[in-house]
């Protein structure tokens, strides 16, 4: 099936070999500004937002096929024959998706927190938490915050989705919105959540970060990585969760420029 690229928002900082940053769920590209920061000074950085994320167009369909589109389409209209490649949780599926469908396209692949299998529904309680929020009748992102907090108990995730609320000073009632598409991404949830089948064509060097205090990446997990990932390693931030970019930058920037530089071998280099 053919699918119908939108056209990406980003944003492209530093020159160099090309690195692609690909967010998560209900995420956008300013989770990962303070990255592109650090890498542009080595690299060309475009951080994008993922369709019914951020600032990129909104669209019905929420497969991995169809945001692969989007990638593929927008290294083509940048002139990018080939990238490294990192991506975060949804973000991480797609970049092994991408890897996988267009191997000779990507030299190296970044994967944080996420591996190539299927996970149990776990954000209801976020999508009631979004629910729950009155649009209509909202004051500020405190109140939002407030109001998720019935659902959503974790104070650090309600103020990352929080920070999703765009305004619009020139309205009055109703001036509220989520910057990405909850209809879609509440329909779709089913379907991001498992993970295509996958052939195993991207033989060159891939990292799977993980933080140590979170579920998503498991022990046992390693034998489907490198089943789908010949040339896959996996590298444990012991101080991190699901965001190991945010809860230890230090060593999660370490681990990537050390896999840039020298691959799997480099990263022996970050202890």
């Amino acid at each position: 099936m053919k699918h119908s690229p939108v056209a990406l928002n980003f944003e492209e900082s530093g020159g160099g070999l090309p690195v692609i940053i690909m967010h998560g769920l209900f995420g956008s590209l300013a989770n990962w500004r303070g990255v592109a920061r650090n890498l542009a000074d080595t690299y060309r950085v475009i951080n994008l937002d993922l369709r019914n994320h951020g600032r990129s167009p909104w669209a019905d369909d929420l497969s991995y096929e169809a945001m692969a589109a989007d990638v593929l389409a927008l290294m083509d209209r940048l002139g990018l024959e080939r990238a490294k490649l990192l991506g975060h949780s949804l973000g991480g599926k797609l970049a092994m998706v991408l890897a996988d469908q267009a191997p000779e396209r990507f030299t190296q692949l970044v994967v944080v927190d996420i591996a190539p299998k299927a996970y149990p529904a776990w954000h209801q309680d976020v999508f009631a938490g979004l629910r729950a929020v009155d649009l209509d009748h909202l004051a500020s992102r405190e109140q939002a915050r407030s109001q998720m907090g019935q659902f959503i108990f974790d104070p650090e995730v309600r103020a990352f989705l929080a920070a999703n609320l765009s305004h619009n000073t020139q309205s009055g009632q109703g001036a509220w919105r989520w910057r990405f598409n909850l209809d879609v991404l509440q329909q779709s949830y089913l379907e991001t959540s498992q993970m295509p089948d996958l052939q195993g064509f991207f033989c060159g060097p891939a990292l799977f970060v993980r933080g140590a205090g979170s579920a998503y990446i498991e022990p046992d997990d390693r034998s489907i990585i490198i089943r789908d990932f010949p040339g896959g390693c996996i590298h444990t931030l012991k101080k991190a969760k699901h965001w190991p970019h945010v809860e230890d930058p230090q060593g999660f920037m370490n681990a990537i420029r050390h896999f840039f530089i020298d691959g799997c071998k480099g990263i022996n280099k970050t202890s």
